[in-house]
């Protein structure tokens, strides 16, 4: 589908509601790439493109694994961030005046309940310890909720070794050591910082993979895959940007739609690729984007 900047200069359309609707009800799922350009400084067409792709297909769960590919970062880690995805202060909510600008936060338990019933569920599905990112003893209401909703679900799945953090705490404590961590669960806000500070033990931005979908599938389409990275416009067009985290996102979406040996074999053979020493430049390599891209095609049974 055109949309996207190029396609937003041209034409003023963002994400027209045909569309939307055609998105929402015939198709199983979303590969999506990226938004965001400085020739649109608000970053409108971003926002209401993705942002509503999330929020109207109620995509309430993100999930950013962080596991090391070969070369990338410390063996033997495996951890996992489950972000709620819709809400937050992400939720685009509040106001500017002259000498006060005011974003609202918005929690809501049916969201937060869905999120952190699928973090107990993958720790205990991985044998693993989840903790919990808040900052309730300031954002008393808000996390307040989370910390409330936590303690009742982890009353209901005793076989989870679960914590609550204070998200700064647990900060330090993941650049300190990543390795104890198992599962990390938090709001839209928090969920993106820690998910971005734990790309970087896997080689960055560019190698990091996210998958969204919502749990009770409210339509057709309910799981949407995308890469961490986000548009990078100051390299556009110039053959540097990795293609890794898009390539792992579409192997997250093929696992999440029950094609397991077809995601297996994606995993493969980008892990092969970086053994044989295929990098980009982001890497400490010297591949471009369609070097990188050939090599792991050439790997794929």
């Amino acid at each position: 589908m055109p949309y996207g900047a190029e396609h937003f200069l041209a034409t003023g359309e963002t994400l027209p509601e045909a569309a939307y609707a055609d998105l929402r009800d015939g198709f199983d799922a979303i590969l999506f790439g990226a938004v965001g350009d400085p020739r649109v400084p608000d970053g409108r067409h971003a926002e209401e493109i993705l942002l509503r792709l999330r929020q109207g297909l109620e995509l309430t769960i993100n999930f950013r694994p962080c596991r090391p590919l070969p070369g990338t970062g410390p063996e033997g880690l495996h951890l996992e961030v489950f972000r709620e995805n819709t809400e937050g202060p992400y939720c685009l909510q509040g106001s500017t005046e002259p000498d006060r600008a005011v974003d609202l936060a918005v929690h809501t338990a049916p969201a937060v309940r869905r999120l952190l019933e699928a973090a107990f569920v993958r720790a205990a599905q991985r044998g693993r310890v989840l903790t919990l990112a808040h900052k309730a003893n300031v954002l008393k209401h808000g996390h307040g909720l989370w910390v409330r909703l936590f303690q009742e679900l982890q009353a209901l799945h005793p076989e989870v070794s679960a914590r609550a953090m204070h998200a700064d705490a647990l900060l330090c404590a993941l650049v300190q050591d990543p390795r104890p961590f198992g599962v990390i669960a938090a709001d839209n806000y928090l969920g993106d910082l820690i998910s971005d500070l734990t790309a970087a033990f896997a080689g960055g931005m560019g190698t990091a993979p996210s998958l969204s979908w919502a749990p009770h599938r409210p339509f057709r389409c309910a799981v949407l895959a995308e890469p961490v990275h986000g548009s990078a416009p100051d390299i556009a067009g110039r053959n540097l940007a990795n293609p890794v985290g898009m390539i792992l996102s579409t192997a997250l979406l093929f696992r999440h739609l029950g094609w397991e040996p077809e995601a297996m074999a994606v995993e493969e053979a980008v892990a092969a690729a970086l053994r044989d020493g295929a990098k980009t430049h982001d890497l400490g390599g010297t591949h471009g984007t369609a070097a990188m891209g050939r090599a792991i095609r050439e790997r794929l049974p």
